[in-house]
């Protein structure tokens, strides 16, 4: 018979504690980055094979690498704006939305990030007006 641990019930995950102020700065601070002493030029190298096939077209792959490097190094802004630009592309808007807000906290005045937001906001706001809202089915005509 297998034993379920006291904090979790069948339909649940286990529970958990909140973090310490300390605990949630090591994880604000703390990157893949540091923990694996990835270098900035390694980084710099992924970035720019990641642009280049941004430029080209070949968006699933920048995708791919752009998720890397937001892994790798979540604070670093220019990673954010490549892949929200990416999943524009790819016609992601609300995802690339995310990824923007997400940059935006660790550089909240970043410029290129509040102009890809402000178009992105727009864009969303655009095919919200020229979507066709579904007509409400009429209760009577189904008797």
């Amino acid at each position: 018979m297998n034993a379920q641990p006291d904090n979790v019930t069948l339909d649940s995950t286990p529970s958990q504690p909140p973090l310490t102020p300390a605990a949630r700065r090591f994880l604000e601070q703390t990157t893949m980055k540091s923990i694996f002493g990835i270098s900035d030029e390694v980084l710099d190298a992924v970035m720019a094979l990641a642009y280049q096939l941004y430029r080209i077209g070949r968006y699933p792959e920048a995708e791919v690498l752009c998720r890397g490097l937001v892994a790798a190094d979540h604070t670093y802004w220019w990673s954010y704006s490549l892949y929200a630009a990416t999943l524009r592309r790819l016609g992601r808007l609300s995802e690339a939305l995310v990824a923007l807000d997400k940059g935006l906290a660790h550089e909240p005045n970043e410029p290129k990030l509040l102009f890809m937001r402000d178009e992105i906001r727009q864009a969303l706001a655009r095919r919200e007006e020229s979507s066709p809202s579904l007509p409400t089915p009429n209760p009577r005509a189904a008797a």
